[in-house]
């Protein structure tokens, strides 16, 4: 299963990226003084993620199995995903990438 660490170690290899837990616990990482991926931890034990994704890959993610439309953010375009195999977390990294290239282009000089 895919740990917190892993998910973190993955968001911080995009340049620019840093942690922040702007409200608590949870923690997120941003890039400049925007977030790309919320991280989190489903009641299964599973870690998960949410990012920004365009519309193709939100239509393709919403009907999988270990993916969620979040609360609060869902209706802006973000997904969430439950890491529970190896599968999930190829889909979340590839999740991140888009996610990061979203926000850093929208919100980015």
């Amino acid at each position: 299963m895919v740990s917190l660490q892993d998910v973190l170690q993955w968001c911080l290899r995009f340049d620019g990226a840093w942690l922040d837990k702007p409200w608590g616990d949870e923690t997120v990482v941003k890039v400049g003084k925007k977030i790309f991926a919320f991280t989190g931890q489903h009641a299964s034990g599973a870690v998960t993620v949410t990012v920004k994704l365009d519309p193709d890959r939100r239509e393709f993610w919403s009907v999988l199995d270990h993916t969620f439309v979040p609360a609060y953010v869902g209706r802006y375009g973000w997904m969430g995903i439950r890491l529970a195999d190896d599968g999930a977390w190829e889909l979340a990294q590839e999740g991140i990438a888009v996610s990061y290239q979203l926000v850093r282009r929208k919100k980015l000089p």
